[in-house]
């Protein structure tokens, strides 16, 4: 047989190879998130007179669905610096900290939460006002607090009110610790819970009466290693803004908890990047008179952010089938694979602080426009040199009922060249968390 046959012969297979190939790689759990409810993803875009997919493409069209930039071919494309955050685009760079990894494009989804969350946003529109502080909202029901919002605060209340269900548990949130070369340090674990008090939207009722004015509480418990194991944490928000947060640490050393302030919450966590005030991206208490800032909400854009996805506990992300999410760790240095990215529209909030005894001059955080999650923030030392960024991905239902966790987020510090990255196994909305897991002490114990 000549060679022309052979190839002839050859072909046909090679051919039903790549094909097969390609059809893995787009039909991938992670190249596509829809909802499940089509009557809710039409309400959605009614309420808010857009979808995404229809607020992007304007930047960087030559960047387009299926592509994969990386550190080879990154420079080939000009507007890509535009269509990615700078802190970001400068980590395409291979000799830069905590390179990333490949992008793989992928197309822009509709974003929906829940029918909940949606009706209560509706019902803001005639109720939800600022208080006389001009920051504490007054008739807020749940779901987003102002539908457009048109200035920084009500665009930092998006932030403050961001919505990860009436209740989530997290078992565990595991806290990945990494060196100025990117190699593993250490790991840290905790199991984590989130119950709302007020602004309920998924079923969870109210609490009522609610003396107190408790919007929700966050609670945590170290599980390992041994050194940090039986510490406990649990903090209450109150709905009025300048109504401190009551934070408390159980230091099971000491058998004593502690009571944090305002300054303590500056704190990182046990060696990590990983600081109070900055979970969920941002939890430093709204205040006008406790470490002040100014709120200013940056014009729409769109950036290239990690894409949804969506599984339920008990499963987790390679079970599931999303085996591009991961963390590796097998080579010279550590790599996060978001699976795939998309276009997103943003609304950026610029937070400047008032106060020069806060840790940060500045933050700019980066929120969706069609669920008010945050995506990504960068966050200034008192110089104005870029400290710390997160950039993250959600597991977000897509059955319409409610449901969102957070999946991987990755946390780098570029002035002293250190790396967290939270990569979390969670449950939405548990039906067996009571009030107890709001208390230190009943936590505490859970990890002995």
């Amino acid at each position: 047989m000549d060679h022309k046959k052979k190839i002839r012969k050859v072909l046909p297979f090679f051919s039903l190879f790549l094909l097969a190939g390609l059809m893995s790689f787009v039909l991938s759990p992670v190249w596509g998130w829809e909802m499940q409810d089509k009557e809710l993803a039409k309400d959605w875009e009614k309420m808010l007179g857009y979808k995404a997919p229809d607020l992007v493409g304007k930047i960087a069209p030559d960047i387009k669905v299926g592509m994969v930039i990386d550190s080879n071919n990154y420079k080939q494309y000009p507007g890509l610096q535009e269509l990615l955050p700078k802190c970001l685009y400068d980590r395409l760079d291979p000799n830069s900290y905590a390179p990333l990894a490949p992008i793989k494009i992928a197309k822009t989804d509709q974003h929906v939460i829940s029918r909940g969350f949606l009706e209560k946003s509706l019902q803001n529109e005639k109720t939800c006002h600022f208080g006389e502080d001009g920051l504490s909202l007054v008739g807020y029901n749940g779901g987003l607090p102002f539908v457009h919002p048109k200035n920084g605060n009500e665009l930092v209340n998006w932030s403050d009110n961001s919505y990860l269900g009436d209740t989530f548990a997290m078992r565990p949130m595991r806290l990945r610790l990494y060196t100025r070369e990117n190699r593993p340090e250490r790991e840290l674990r905790q199991n984590l819970g989130f119950l709302r008090y007020a602004a309920c939207t998924d079923g969870k009722a109210n609490m009522d009466p609610n003396p107190q004015q408790l919007h929700y509480v966050s609670a945590g418990v170290f599980v390992y290693p041994k050194d940090v194991s039986g510490a406990a944490y649990a903090r209450n928000r109150y709905l009025p803004a300048n109504k401190s947060d009551e934070f408390l640490l159980y230091i099971p050393s000491m058998r004593r908890l502690r009571r944090m302030g305002g300054r303590d919450t500056q704190d990182p966590l046990f060696g990590s990047d990983l600081v109070w005030d900055d979970y969920n991206i941002y939890w430093q208490k709204l205040s006008t008179t406790e470490f002040p800032n100014d709120y200013k909400i940056l014009p729409m854009t769109e950036k290239l952010m990690p894409t949804f996805i969506y599984y339920n506990w008990p499963d987790d992300r390679a079970t599931a089938g999303y085996k591009d999410y991961n963390i590796d760790e097998s080579g010279k240095q550590a790599y996060v694979n978001f699976g795939s990215w998309q276009r997103r529209p943003l609304y950026p909030l610029e937070i400047t602080s008032k106060d020069p005894n806060y840790l940060y001059s500045k933050r700019v955080i980066l929120l969706d426009v069609e669920t008010g999650l945050k995506l990504q923030s960068e966050m200034y030392d008192k110089s104005g040199r870029l400290w710390r960024t997160w950039v993250r991905d959600y597991n977000l239902s897509t059955t319409g009922k409610g449901g969102v966790m957070e999946e991987i987020i990755d946390i780098v510090d570029h002035i002293n060249t250190h790396r967290t990255v939270l990569d979390f196994k969670g449950e939405m909305n548990p039906k067996w968390m009571g009030y107890e897991y709001g208390d230190a002490r009943y936590l505490s114990k859970m990890a002995k």
